[in-house]
């Protein structure tokens, strides 16, 4: 060690007390996040004041808050602004949200992907047939992307929580969604939940009362969770083109036995429905 100087941290004390390694205290010199107090300029030894372990404690929370080096920069200063700091932590909260939802989709399809390694999966059945019409209470909205349709659902489900608004007596057993865009999408789907309804709505925040069409369609049943749903949608793609047949219309789901009345997706039954001609 270098000498020592009165009232400062040594950068090996100031690790110890800050719970930064001293290869990450050069890594946040070098990025401008956290320079040394004083470097002597023989040994190029570094020093720091005690003040600045408040910084750095504010460099580790945000690291392991999963903040990168840029967004630390951003966010430091804002420490003295409350407000700002709380509306740019909420944002990068929701970020977290997306990610962890993307990961578990991940995870989830990773151990069906191991469990089908045993498994041979039956032969997906496709038929022909003709969709009745329905009159349904329907949200249609673009949101980010599939999974976030549990978005709409939450939306029906405060709606359904006002009587005064909605006749619950007056609902079939038809629910499903509709998904509008030509070709699958990463991001920015429109899509559109509904539920069979024979009372009335005044239209507001997407919510509408409208008529599903009489329709032919290519469909099969989905046993399971969404994540192995491509499977199905595949057999359906090659049944169509088999028979010289075209698309017409949105795919649509009918969730006979959906997430909102049973948790376990291994339960989940699902119709998948292609409009042809």
């Amino acid at each position: 060690m270098s000498g020592e100087r009165a009232g400062m941290l040594s950068i090996g004390d100031f690790s110890r007390y800050a719970g930064l390694s001293i290869r990450m205290l050069r890594h946040y010199d070098e990025r401008g996040l956290l320079t040394p107090a004083e470097v002597d300029p023989s040994t190029g030894y570094r020093w720091y004041e005690p003040a600045q372990l408040w910084r750095a404690g504010r460099i580790r929370s945000l690291r392991d808050a999963g903040c990168g080096i840029a967004q630390i920069a951003e966010l430091l200063p804002l420490f003295d602004e409350p407000d700002e700091l709380k509306s740019r932590l909420e944002a990068h909260l929701e970020a977290l949200d997306v990610e962890a939802r993307r990961l578990d989709a991940q995870r989830s399809l990773t151990a069906s992907l191991t469990s089908a390694i045993d498994e041979r999966a039956a032969p997906v059945a496709v038929r022909r047939r003709e969709f009745p019409g329905l009159r349904v209470l329907l949200l249609r909205r673009t949101v980010a992307d599939y999974p976030a349709e549990g978005e709409l659902w939450a939306d029906l489900r405060r709606l359904l929580g006002q009587p005064s608004e909605v006749d619950q007596s007056r609902f079939g057993d038809a629910i499903g969604a509709t998904y509008f865009d030509e070709e699958f999408r990463d991001e920015d789907v429109e899509m559109a939940i509904w539920r069979e309804y024979a009372g009335d709505l005044a239209p507001r925040s997407g919510f509408e009362i409208a008529s599903l069409p009489v329709q032919s369609v290519a469909w099969a049943t989905h046993r399971g969770g969404f994540d192995t749903i491509g499977r199905t949608t595949e057999a359906i793609g090659a049944w169509v083109a088999s028979r010289g047949l075209t698309r017409v219309g949105p795919m649509f789901n009918v969730y006979v036995v959906g997430p909102g009345r049973e948790p376990n997706p291994d339960a989940w039954i699902t119709e998948v429905n292609v409009p042809v001609a």
